[in-house]
């Protein structure tokens, strides 16, 4: 009997996790609020129910190799109109998440909360060092790069996803 409800709620989990309707988060630097729901079995991450093109970037705090990639990512910002969401991995709280983005001067959307965290590592097959960029195009994850990503290699990644 106890091998059966662990099969039941086996069950019930892989469910949950690959037919969710989404999760609501709030960034930082805008009042918007953000709808990722994935589906693990299309594994497929919608934002705001519709399959857009976009980069979820994760980083900590103090990762010396994030530092260096957010001055890539500024300059890629300044040349192409692409949606950059960063998920930072160890913000303490609202206040915290807010000083470290105006410390590194990044006017991105910045999701910083536990669940946020958590849901979108899950979403791009995990996170296991930073920074880590993952481009999605109609909802399907094109690439994910893990460690410190040259301009070039990340500016042919959106120019392939725009075109």
């Amino acid at each position: 009997m106890g091998t059966f409800r662990i099969q039941i709620y086996a069950f019930a989990l892989i469910l949950f996790c690959a037919c969710g309707s989404g999760e609501n988060f709030k960034a930082l630097n805008t009042d918007e609020i953000y709808n990722f729901s994935y589906n693990g079995f299309e594994k497929e991450l919608k934002l705001n129910h519709q399959k857009n093109s976009f980069a979820l970037v994760f980083f900590t705090k103090d990762c010396g190799v994030c530092k260096e990639q957010i001055s890539v990512l500024k300059k890629l910002i300044n040349h192409y109109d692409f949606d950059f969401f960063v998920v930072l991995g160890d913000a303490k709280d609202f206040n915290d998440a807010k000083e470290w983005s105006f410390e590194k001067n990044l006017d991105l959307k910045v999701f910083y909360e536990k669940k946020a965290v958590n849901f979108l590592s899950l979403a791009v097959g995990g996170v296991y060092g930073v920074p880590v960029l993952s481009f999605f195009n109609q909802g399907k994850m094109e690439q994910k790069f893990i460690g410190l990503t040259p301009y070039g290699i990340l500016e042919n990644t959106i120019k392939k996803i725009k075109s």
